[in-house]
């Protein structure tokens, strides 16, 4: 890894704070203890912030998209992932790096670690969607800046960078009471990943703030794969218990199966039952009737991603984790009726 800002401090002599001014080409010092500064950090294997050609020099950097069971990440999830890497291909072209892409499906993560262990790239963005707390500590072993995107965790050692599930959910409920709606439900996943952990924790705070009850009842547990959705909600469906009058699903491809059961059913959106999703994928505007969901910052995300990475590989900092969370926004179409 790239030396500490304070290790180049000790080996010249200076504070971490001269050391971080050479580094960033900022006034504040002599030329000559900037000289000496960038002299010792090149020979410690520091690499450049402003290298003669414009860019920053032969950096390879590397993208690995996880899908440990593929209940999230799947098809209906590509079109998601694609604009993250879109974002991070406008980042790497910006700065004239090198880019990788891998894709690991349903492969052990210690499998993966091993793969890495000996890659000559300097850095990797790596798609935690379906990772656990756990699993990125495993990471640890490559010796090499990381950055996650598509999850986050308190205690995490890495940088992570994901969307405010909150944030968004907040905004579904919102939209839901604004509309006269008092009676909301829940379709989660059964399939438990960090994002949803949060959705659900949302939901729960944003019903609390609006002065709705959360009814269990009204808490349904699906399989998050498109075809098994519909399999489980209808098995819901077929108790003919009470309805609420809207439905917050986990996310979008929840929201497409749940919207296919119910009409199977012979339940009409929105007449009967409103539905809001999260994520915002491309067939959400057009479903029938059109999907009202929350859509996700993902070339911000992604762009985010790169520029914390390059931080890392880079720039002199020290290296304590950041959680960063991006808010998305509320896009209204036509399945959640007025009451």
């Amino acid at each position: 890894m790239p030396p500490r800002l304070i290790d180049i401090a000790k080996e010249a002599n200076v504070s971490p704070s001269a050391v971080s001014l050479a580094l960033n080409n900022k006034t504040g010092i002599s030329d000559a203890v900037r000289q000496k500064i960038v002299a010792i950090a090149s020979k410690m294997g520091y690499k450049t912030v402003f290298p003669e050609n414009g860019g920053y020099g032969n950096i390879t950097i590397k993208l690995i998209k996880i899908a440990k069971h593929g209940h999230i990440v799947n098809e209906q999830h590509n079109a998601f992932i694609t604009e993250y890497l879109e974002g991070i291909e406008a980042g790497v072209k910006k700065r004239k790096f090198k880019l990788e892409v891998s894709f690991f499906n349903k492969v052990p993560i210690e499998e993966i670690i091993d793969i890495h262990r000996d890659t000559t790239v300097d850095g990797l963005i790596v798609l935690g969607t379906e990772l656990s707390a756990h699993e990125l500590n495993f990471f640890g072993g490559l010796a090499k800046p990381i950055v996650f995107i598509d999850t986050y965790f308190p205690f995490a050692l890495y940088d992570c960078i994901d969307m405010d599930n909150a944030d968004g959910v907040f905004k579904a409920i919102q939209h839901l009471y604004v509309n006269g709606h008092r009676r909301v439900g829940l379709i989660k996943s059964s399939y438990e990943v960090r994002n949803f952990k949060m959705r659900e924790f949302g939901f729960r705070e944003a019903m609390e703030y609006f002065s709705l009850p959360v009814q269990e009842k009204y808490i349904v547990s699906v399989d998050p794969a498109f075809d098994l959705t519909i399999v489980d909600m209808g098995k819901h469906l077929d108790k003919r218990g009470d309805l609420p009058t809207a439905f917050f699903c986990m996310n979008d491809t929840i929201a497409y199966g749940c919207m296919k059961s119910l009409r199977d059913h012979n339940y009409r959106i929105p007449e009967d039952i409103s539905i809001v999703g999260f994520d915002d994928l491309p067939s959400s505007g057009l479903m029938e009737p059109p999907l009202t969901t929350i859509r996700v910052s993902t070339r911000q995300i992604g762009q985010r991603a790169l520029e914390k990475l390059t931080e890392r590989i880079v720039a002199a900092s020290e290296n304590i984790p950041e959680n960063i969370l991006i808010s998305g926004k509320l896009v209204v179409r036509d399945s959640v009726r007025k009451i």
